[in-house]
């Protein structure tokens, strides 16, 4: 029998408390949001750098993040850093001296309408079309549903909570919220989400620094367990997770195009984010404040993960599943009196993705398809209506997604691979001139189609193998 953790009454009035303070955030901003398209989708385009740059790297710590990334430090070690600074530290950095500022001054309300402007004719259109449509119903649908997914694979083995429990308590709220408020909304509670995280990881890291008597007495445990190999601080040469070739890989691979697409199918959507900052310079900001923040919370969650390697070595065997590593921590090192703070957390990192998912889907849906070729020239009031409409739209087709995914990391790869072939056509188009409107859509298109393919033959080559 599976013995799950036990809320007490102060774990279920502090949930409900951060419950309550993520409407309330939504209840003030009702009004401003309801005042036009800009205020509902673009904080009227006066938010500070710091602001959406913190708000983004809530986002960026999706439901999945925590598994994700304990799962990978169990059955790596120390030189887990090196993953996320090839993942994202080059890539931000581009985009804030390249990018950001020229983003910001082409003063667009969404970024696909970039491809009107930088191509001519029916490709462009179908670009700028295409982009929208893929950007609210697969792109943010995918990585919506990937983090309730991540969610579930934490809260139910340490919880007992069913899917159905997990999604009644986070979704509803966040909806409301970002029903109300629209953008504004979103950042504002993104800000304190992220507060609400880092809370919980510094208190999470310290019970396993203690556990462990400090950073000298965990090194010396994980030598003393699993030898040398995972306390080095770089990568090796051949690791099947994070080897030498493997970190420059993911640099490359995630810094080439980053910038020049500001909603890629990959998982960032910075156009909203930058279209809001009050100007150039506070958009290069954003990018820099989304760095810091990220990588400091990714410290903070890896580091104990390291300590789950020691507990629990068959993690590392992969005699234990290793995404249930972060619940394993949360189980046995979260002090008495703190459960409700790492469930609120948890909840935070969902939610902060939800909210800008919700906001943004509906924003590129309403501005670059609905008022262009189904409603033309209606009021404010009926794209606001119909942006909320298209919010449930999403929630409930990434709910889908989340029931029917049974691996956090496989809808991440697939979502990658979908986008690797534009990654460097995202920065053709802004560098090369002769770059066209044909180029882009064959980058577009064809790259998922012949991802797609290779996979179907890789899987009826195995098929064949096995009989």
């Amino acid at each position: 029998m599976t013995n799950y953790l036990k809320l007490a009454s102060w774990d279920v009035i502090g949930i409900l408390g951060y419950l309550v303070l993520m409407l309330a955030v939504g209840f003030y901003f009702r009004k401003f949001g309801q005042k036009g398209l800009d205020n509902y989708f673009l904080a009227g385009r006066k938010l500070p750098g710091w602001v959406n740059g913190i708000a983004s790297a809530a986002t960026a710590m999706n439901g999945d993040v925590a598994p994700t990334y304990c799962g990978m430090t169990v059955v790596t070690g120390l030189f887990i850093y090196w993953f996320f600074i090839s993942r994202f530290s080059l890539a931000l950095m581009i985009a804030a001296v390249l990018f950001a500022v020229f983003w910001k001054k082409l003063n667009l309300f969404t970024s696909p309408e970039f491809y009107e402007i930088r191509f001519s004719g029916k490709l462009a259109t179908t670009m700028r079309s295409w982009i929208a449509f893929r950007s609210a119903f697969i792109s943010i649908v995918a990585w919506t549903g990937a983090g309730l997914l991540g969610l579930h694979k934490i809260l139910n083995p340490t919880l007992g909570w069913s899917m159905t429990t997990t999604f009644s308590l986070i979704i509803p709220v966040t909806l409301l919220y970002v029903f109300l408020s629209g953008y504004i909304g979103v950042v504002s509670t993104d800000v304190i989400q992220t507060a609400v995280i880092l809370i919980s990881y510094v208190v999470l890291c310290v019970a396993v620094l203690i556990d462990f008597h400090g950073p000298t007495g965990l090194y010396q445990s994980l030598v003393a367990t699993l030898g040398t190999d995972v306390v080095r601080w770089y990568p090796p040469s051949q690791n099947e997770m994070l080897g030498v070739v493997g970190v420059f890989a993911w640099m490359i691979g995630t810094a080439v195009g980053y910038g020049g697409d500001a909603a890629p199918m990959g998982g960032a959507m910075e156009g909203q984010r930058i279209f809001s900052c009050t100007n150039g310079r506070e958009a290069s900001k954003f990018y820099i404040w989304a760095l810091v923040v990220l990588f400091v919370l990714l410290s903070l969650l890896t580091m104990p993960a390291l300590g789950a390697m020691v507990r629990w070595p068959g993690l590392y065997t992969g005699e234990i599943n290793k995404e249930t590593a972060f619940g394993l921590l949360i189980g046995r090192y979260m002090p008495k009196g703190f459960l409700w703070l790492a469930i609120a957390g948890m909840a935070a990192s969902i939610m902060s993705t939800i909210d800008s998912n919700l906001n943004f889907g509906s924003q590129v849906f309403v501005s670059d398809i609905y008022r262009r070729f189904i409603k033309r020239n209606q009021t404010d009031r009926h794209y606001l209506v119909v942006g909320r409409i298209v919010i449930f739209v999403i929630t409930g087709l990434s709910i889908l997604v989340a029931t029917k995914a049974t691996n956090v990391i496989d809808i991440a790869i697939f979502m990658l691979g979908l986008s690797s072939a534009e990654l460097s056509a995202n920065w053709a188009q802004w560098w090369w001139w002769r770059f066209n409107a044909k180029a882009r859509v064959v980058a577009s298109f064809c790259g998922p189609v012949i991802f797609i393919l290779v996979g179907l033959m890789v899987n009826l080559g195995g098929y064949f193998v096995k009989k």
